[in-house]
């Protein structure tokens, strides 16, 4: 039985990679030699882009650990869990990150909980900070995508308005929708399917299922501050635009036209918005047709819908080559610590 369970983990680690790999080759509309015809002929700025986009990567992953930390700092005054380091935190996010391709779209999430979970993460900081991201993300690339529709006369200036209005008002009244999240989180914490599906994912990271979501007042204090909120806004404000620089200098590497940093930026942004819509996980299909449809506009349809479908290979070798940096880095700290020890 020992010996079943030892193998059981790898096992399932490679049906995974497995079933990812398969499932985008089969949705994503590029043939393998097609890839390896690209991949063997493109440039340096290619190659440059792509860590660039890695990099951006890095800095959402950095941005989330952040905010997990916030949001259990009080956890861990009370001795009821631990802070997630840099390096632990980053292995946990591009770790789980590939799951985003499987069927459901919230696997990504999944695995992210049940890995920090193991690292001693309390389970309500975690929720919380997938809320906390996603709504910043949201924001952050809602900004962008408003400016580039302004700039084609999509949308009116007015939207820009409206929204550094809501922000305002967001700002200046954020105490008062502090305390109802609050208390949101105080009735969550009782709901009866909820604690079920947190004993489920503590079974699965093996922690404690009493401690896995603090029932009442116990549970609300996995909130941020209105400085830590805006200023993790400024930070994902900051790491779009450097997203920007990433596709801006993929765009470009193909020498058929070139488009704005600014026009790159809320391109990306606006496809990513809207492929959160897709039935197909990682927003296959309906970002890259909103990736086409904008750069159309500026280097025409043939070579847009070219750089759409080479557009998702660079992303994913983006994230293959930050899961690499991490391990590798992981791997020399082990390394160091060892040489240290003896």
């Amino acid at each position: 039985m020992g010996a079943i369970r030892r193998l059981a983990s790898p096992a399932l680690k490679v049906a995974l990679v497995a079933l990812v790999v398969f499932f985008v080759v089969r949705n994503v509309p590029l043939k393998l030699s097609d890839m390896e015809s690209f991949l063997a002929h493109a440039n340096v700025q290619f190659y440059a882009s792509m860590l660039v986009f890695s990099f951006f990567l890095m800095l959402q992953a950095g941005i989330w650990v952040l905010i997990v930390n916030a949001a259990g700092a009080e956890a861990v005054r009370r001795k009821a869990g631990v802070k997630l380091g840099l390096l632990q935190g980053l292995r946990i996010f591009i770790d789980s990150q590939f799951a985003k391709y499987l069927p459901g779209g919230f696997w990504n999430y999944a695995g992210r909980v049940v890995l920090a979970s193991r690292a001693g993460v309390p389970l309500d900081a975690q929720l919380s900070s997938i809320v906390y991201e996603n709504v910043l993300l949201v924001s952050a690339a809602l900004c962008y995508a408003l400016i580039l529709l302004v700039s084609l006369n999509i949308a009116p200036v007015l939207c820009i308005v409206a929204v550094l209005a809501a922000f305002a008002l967001a700002y200046v009244y954020y105490d008062k929708s502090l305390a109802l999240v609050r208390r949101l989180f105080a009735v969550a914490s009782r709901w009866r399917l909820l604690r079920r599906a947190a004993a489920k994912f503590s079974a699965i990271a093996g922690t404690n299922a009493s401690d896995a979501l603090p029932e009442g007042e116990a549970g609300t204090g996995a909130v941020l501050s209105r400085n830590r909120f805006f200023g993790y806004l400024m930070c994902f404000l900051g790491s779009h635009f450097i997203m920007g620089i990433a596709f801006w200098m993929l765009t470009n590497s193909f020498g058929r036209g070139s488009i704005g940093i600014a026009y790159a930026a809320g391109t990306f942004a606006t496809a990513w918005l809207l492929g959160l819509f897709s039935p197909l996980p990682g927003g296959l299909g309906v970002r890259e047709g909103f990736l086409v449809y904008f750069l159309s506009l500026r280097l025409g349809a043939e070579t847009a819908l070219y750089i759409s479908v080479i557009a998702r290979l660079w992303n994913m070798m983006a994230e293959a080559m930050f899961w690499a940096v991490v391990r590798a880095a992981g791997y020399l700290t082990r390394r160091v610590r060892s040489y240290d020890e003896a």
